[in-house]
């Protein structure tokens, strides 16, 4: 087999290496930390809410407040006193806790809120202050970069110089301010139909071109190749096939890319992809085969190309110049990851909160049937609470699935606030085992159980082994379908939602890797254009139509209770049970270049899936190199 490069996963963000992670959360701890902890992380109407923040060494404080508010209003005060309009709680100090990764102190507060009734957003904002001193500090984060030389500017922080060197790297300047922190109580939990769904991805510039119709070859693979959501609905019988129940569009606004992450308008269809006639077609030819449609919808930022910002840079008197945040205007402004193209909007005011929460309504009215929502850790939880609550009035059971690059407690405090986030963790551990051999088998194992006993019931984390933004997976296995097979099978026999890129299922991979030669990014790489007819895997096509009508029949293997049977690292094997209804189910990985051999519990067990072949004898299951099987215990 031809020997290719294939570079490292590099998670975009600044949790992308050991050395961006340990300042990052420097920083935070410096200072005052909050991360949006409480209890409960989604309150009923009756029941009071506990908030912990910590001090970091460097924060000289004797006391904590928080000012809150129950009508929507921005909550103020200061050093105890509430200002017209918000109420005050006082904090009370709980703990005195060593740091050693600062070398000092640390004190653990917390703050008690009052029950509330159903459906109340309380906003609230967090304040260390000294009896002896004069002013205060504020709870505060980093929103945003600009182009710069690493430094920290709006409200500083104890701890900015950990950022510096991260800044410094990127040619960024961080941009820091106080935050309004919020929660609503009551949470409906997620809609019903989400954990039962099996989500398939698609690209649309790269899907199908439509009837009739052939792909473009531009030059490179940031051209345009002419993929259409005619293309889409004429292939909505073949997403079916694989057992999709939903699927979710890449961003479909005007946009100057062929991506769609920097739109110029959120109340149209890209004409290119075609028309809101088309979308309509395609909503209803969906919906009429019990598929619902999910949009790719971007908040935290649009293209400078936008008519909005236009006529901020253009008119100093122009209302909506305080959309975005100006650091010297009109030509440094916070954006994202200082991206000049890409300016972020300040969705903490209230006339550019109101532009997105309106924009994304209107798509729900459309018949759109929930979001996967980019970068949802640039804009505020306030933002995000707010937003959640406007989409339900519109259309209660609609799904709403952020896009958290973040550390594992980031994601859980999303708990309340959306429905759930696209789980990059899971993905890590998928693609170090099955794919990079850089974790064993019971490391593995380890991860799986404390990874999914972290996250409260009913949050949802939908999985994925490859997206648009990283190598595809058989890109790094060097085209070997076994392993994708085998890391597809533990993929599905998991409980979250299984995602399918498009394209994954038939072979489709790349001719280059993400990461140029020159060390350059080049996601789109990972775009090409979707394999149809004679091209496709017909062999791959099958195991994954296979794979989905298996996971849709047969819930108690990831809905179970699951207790790991087997683990060996010299073998690369892995098996687990799944118990539920009165079934027991058994599935085995064998993660070899040798075939191998599996025990099997006491009892009678019958093969009902395999990834390529399987065979009991004498209580053992045997697999082939890199193969996986699932088993049904009759007795």
């Amino acid at each position: 087999m031809e020997q290719i490069h294939v570079s490292a996963d590099f998670i975009f963000g600044t949790m992308a290496t050991d050395s961006r992670r340990l300042g990052y959360v420097r920083a935070e701890l410096a200072g005052i930390s909050h991360r949006y902890r409480m209890e409960p992380s989604a309150p009923k109407a009756g029941e009071p809410v506990r908030l912990f923040v910590t001090l970091g060494p460097s924060i000289t404080a004797d006391h904590v407040s928080v000012y809150y508010t129950t009508d929507g209003s921005e909550p103020a005060g200061q050093r105890g006193q509430s200002a017209p309009g918000s109420a005050v709680a006082p904090g009370h100090r709980i703990a005195s806790q060593w740091d050693t990764l600062l070398w000092g102190y640390a004190e653990e507060w917390m703050i008690e809120l009052p029950p509330q009734p159903t459906g109340t957003v309380v906003r609230y904002r967090i304040e260390a202050w000294l009896s002896e001193g004069k002013g205060s500090l504020w709870y505060s984060e980093v929103i945003g970069a600009t182009e710069g030389d690493g430094s920290v500017i709006g409200q500083p922080g104890p701890g900015d110089h950990y950022l510096r060197e991260m800044g410094a790297e990127f040619n960024l300047t961080f941009y820091r301010r106080p935050r309004t922190c919020a929660y609503r109580v009551g949470d409906e939990g997620t809609p019903a139909w989400l954990d039962e769904a099996l989500i398939y991805h698609i690209f649309v510039d790269r899907f199908h071109p439509g009837p009739g119709r052939q792909f473009a070859d531009p030059p490179t693979p940031m051209g345009i190749y002419g993929g259409t959501l005619a293309g889409i609905t004429a292939q909505l019988d073949y997403m079916a096939s694989l057992g999709t129940t939903a699927i979710w569009l890449s961003p479909l606004f005007p946009s100057p890319s062929h991506h769609g992450y920097d739109a110029t308008d959120y109340y149209s269809v890209e004409p290119r992809l075609g028309t809101m006639t088309d979308l309509q077609q395609l909503l209803a030819a969906a919906h009429d085969r019990g598929l619902r449609v999910l949009l790719d919808f971007t908040a935290n930022h649009f293209s400078n190309q936008h008519p909005i910002f236009q006529r901020a840079i253009s008119d100093p008197t122009s209302p909506e110049r305080d959309w975005f945040i100006f650091t010297r205007y009109p030509d440094h402004y916070v954006s994202f990851f200082g991206v000049h193209e890409l300016p972020q909007l300040d969705l903490d005011h209230p006339a550019a909160r109101q532009f997105m929460i309106d924009a994304a309504r209107y798509w729900l009215e459309q018949g759109i049937d929930g979001y996967r929502l980019d970068y949802t850790i640039g804009p505020s939880h306030d933002f995000w609470t707010v937003f959640r609550a406007a989409m339900r009035t519109v259309k209660p059971d609609c799904v709403l699935l952020g896009e958290a690059v973040d550390t594992a407690d980031v994601l859980r405090s999303y708990y309340g606030r959306l429905d759930g986030c696209l789980d990059f963790l899971l993905l890590q551990a998928l693609r170090r085992f099955f794919a990079f051999d850089e974790m064993n088998a019971s490391a593995f194992a380890v991860f799986l159980q404390r990874h999914l006993a972290y996250f409260p019931t009913g949050f949802a984390l939908p999985s994925f082994l490859d997206n648009h933004d990283m190598n595809r997976f058989l890109w790094v296995v060097r085209g070997d379908t076994r392993r994708l097979r085998l890391a597809a099978l533990c993929q599905y026999t998991l409980p979250h939602t299984p995602i399918l890129y498009y394209g994954t299922e038939v072979g489709l991979s790349q001719r280059r890797d993400v990461r140029h030669a020159d060390g350059s990014g080049h996601p789109e790489e990972s775009r090409l254009p979707m394999l149809w007819g004679e091209a496709q895997d017909r062999e791959l096509l099958a195991f994954y139509r296979r794979l989905g009508a298996f996971r849709r029949s047969t819930t108690a293997v990831w809905r179970g209770r699951r207790t790991f049977s087997h683990i060996d690292n010299q073998h690369g094997q892995l098996a687990y049970t799944c118990t539920a209804n009165g079934e027991t189910w058994l599935v085995a990985l064998h993660h070899s270049s040798q075939a191998g051999s599996i025990p099997l519990p006491a009892g009678t067990w019958d093969i009902a899936f395999v990834t390529q072949t399987a065979e009991i004898v004498a209580g053992k299951v045997w697999l082939p190199a890199y193969g996986g099987a699932v088993l049904r215990q009759l007795s």
